[in-house]
């Protein structure tokens, strides 16, 4: 019976990381798509502890089969988990109220998540007494989230990008609640549903590994005026090029900063005067211009009148 409670405290731990991670995803794409970072990541956030509220306040209509309930439970929140990015990117093109759907996908998580928590304290219960039970549970999803977080800033992000940091952490869930189903199958009375919702999870999540990127670039590309060259996810932006005919622009974080059709128009009038007054061009100091449209040129190839 103690590896009941174990089994548990791992599955806690687990939707604790997967479930911060998918809040931080959303947060950086409503960032991407609508603008305002520190409003977006606030009420992302937010609204998310919120609905954990909420989510613990409808465990208590959860009476029988707690078991059975969580591992469903496991399974829907790796799903949503899993395809929180391609769902908000595929629609993003197609309406201009994305951030209500952002925050709706934040909502649906959060309220999962707390309606987890009190539910394995209840069934956790028979094998711990209630101050150990209480601190134990709530410890490791704590840690959970902890790990997410470090996962999601110093590997995710980088590495993964938004379209595979959360169908990752998505998939190590759904694993772990896998394993919950395989060793208390003996405990669950209705197995054949329990099994379906295992097989379709397990397709659904297959589903999002092959057709993740796709998808994402094809809602992407419809952001986007002109087509869409280049995209990378760095540590730091996300970074887009397009182009049209011979001409290219650059955006940031979805928003325009230049192109090759009329920067210089924005360049010269702050170039030329400063060229016009040194007598040195052999030692020039840029402050910003990091994206080197200033520098273009060696200042010993100038000629100014």
């Amino acid at each position: 019976m103690a590896r009941v409670g174990l089994a548990l405290k791992i599955a806690v731990f687990a939707t604790g990381c997967a479930g911060i991670v998918a809040e931080f995803v959303l947060s950086t794409l409503a960032t991407y798509l609508i603008g305002n970072a520190v409003f977006q990541w606030t009420i992302v956030m937010s609204l998310m502890l919120f609905s954990m509220g909420v989510g613990s306040r409808l465990s208590k209509f959860f009476q029988h089969r707690l078991l059975e309930t969580f591992i469903l439970i496991e399974f829907t929140l790796s799903a949503l988990c899993a395809s929180s990015a391609v769902i908000a990117y595929g629609l993003a093109a197609y309406t201009s109220h994305i951030n209500l759907l952002i925050y709706f996908l934040a909502m649906l998580i959060g309220g999962l998540v707390g309606l987890e928590i009190p539910l394995v304290m209840r069934i956790n219960e028979a094998y711990e007494e209630l101050r150990s039970n209480i601190a134990t549970v709530m410890e490791k999803d704590y840690y959970g989230a902890l790990l997410g977080g470090l996962f999601f800033a110093f590997f995710g992000l980088p590495y993964l990008g938004l379209t595979y940091t959360p169908i990752l952490l998505g998939a190590i869930n759904f694993l772990v609640a896998s394993l919950l189903l395989w060793f208390f199958l003996h405990l669950i009375q209705r197995k054949k549903a329990m099994t379906i919702a295992f097989v379709v999870g397990l397709f659904f999540l297959g589903f999002l590994g092959v057709f993740a990127k796709p998808i994402i670039m094809y809602g992407e590309q419809r952001l986007y005026r002109d087509k869409v060259i280049y995209a990378r996810q760095t540590p730091y932006q996300k970074i887009v090029m397009t182009q049209w005919k011979q001409f290219y622009w650059l955006y940031i974080n979805g928003q325009e900063q230049f192109s090759t059709f009329d920067e210089e128009k924005y360049h010269e009038p702050l170039v030329h005067p400063a060229m016009k007054l040194t007598t040195d061009r052999n030692h020039i100091l840029i402050l910003g211009g990091g994206d080197g449209l200033a520098n273009r040129l060696p200042w010993w190839t100038w000629t100014l009148p």
